[in-house]
């Protein structure tokens, strides 16, 4: 039986810039940052060391995944983020450069606003009431 979704493939342009981007604009943390070969490097990040799921972030390397970069769910929400702040996280984040599609409004069940990663990426934004 399936329990959970531990991990995600983000995949980027450049590891180094979308790392700074996770970890300095959003302000996730590095879970695993290991070089296994010359040519394969595990990077993984989570807003919190011991979130149930972190964020493989992959260079792409084929030019299938160029294509994909920053439209991973082909224009729709690829991720969904909880926040317990999504005013303060609104701002900060906005502050550090992130896009937004709007300003924290009433949806269904709570708060919430889009955004999107340095690729173009979109996410939700989402505090429920």
């Amino acid at each position: 039986m399936i329990t959970r979704a531990t991990q995600i493939t983000i995949l980027v342009k450049d590891v180094e810039e979308a790392k700074r981007f996770y970890t300095e604009k959003l302000g996730f943390t590095v879970c695993v940052d290991q070089m296994f070969s010359p040519d394969w490097r595990y990077l993984a990040v989570a807003p919190q060391r011991d979130n149930a799921t972190i964020f493989e972030l992959v260079n792409a390397e084929t030019p299938e995944q160029h294509k994909l970069v920053g439209n991973q769910a082909g224009g729709q929400v690829f991720i969904m983020f909880h926040s317990s702040d999504i005013e303060g996280d609104y701002i900060a984040m906005k502050e550090k450069g992130v896009i937004f599609h709007g300003a924290p409004a009433a949806v269904p069940g709570g708060r919430g606003v889009g955004f999107e990663d340095l690729y173009g990426n979109q996410f939700d934004l989402y505090q429920p009431d």
